[in-house]
């Protein structure tokens, strides 16, 4: 059991024949119940002091609490947008690549395509510049034919038979026509 300050105020003590001077005593005990009582309310204080502490140490380990919890739910959130964002650019790239690989193709076609162009007007220029040398040899020996120059009317006749010289020749009437 503790003593408190009215403990030491009241407390007596007996009397002895060479005893301590009673005003003394009684002088120092007061200073002791000052000193007592400035004890307590400071002791009082600081468990106020300590309680409060206590209390914002509280409040401060909710707010860590929250802030570790806020700090591990925006790291998650990061991660899951960084894989998102991986995830997403990876889908670009893999479309790049195949509309690339497309566009490559495309590009490839059309070159053969172009080729074959090429290719089919030197065999068109080939034939073309065969029959007209063809028809070109054609009329020289028409002209060179002396019945020709003597006769100033094709009659039907004549004409079957150049046409039939001319396929003979391998020369497409169509193609003549066509050209004229």
């Amino acid at each position: 059991m503790r003593i408190t300050p009215m403990d030491i105020e009241q407390q007596e003590f007996s009397r002895s024949f060479r005893g301590y001077n009673e005003e003394e005593v009684d002088d120092y005990l007061d200073k002791i119940v000052k000193d007592y009582e400035e004890l307590i309310k400071e002791n009082a204080k600081l468990r106020e002091e300590i309680d409060r502490m206590k209390d914002r140490l509280k409040e401060f380990s909710e707010i860590e609490e929250t802030l570790r919890s806020a700090l591990l739910n925006a790291q998650k959130s990061a991660e899951e947008m960084k894989g998102r964002v991986e995830n997403e650019a990876k889908i670009v790239i893999e479309k790049a690549e195949r509309d690339a690989e497309l566009i490559k193709q495309k590009a490839l076609q059309k070159e053969d395509d172009v080729r074959n162009e090429i290719n089919n007007l030197h065999r068109y220029k080939f034939t073309f510049k065969e029959r007209f040398k063809s028809m070109l040899n054609l009329y020289l020996r028409m002209i060179d034919n002396e019945k020709f120059e003597d006769q100033d009317i094709y009659s039907a006749e004549k004409e079957n038979l150049s046409q039939k010289k001319m396929n003979d020749e391998g020369i497409d009437n169509n193609f003549i026509d066509n050209e004229t």
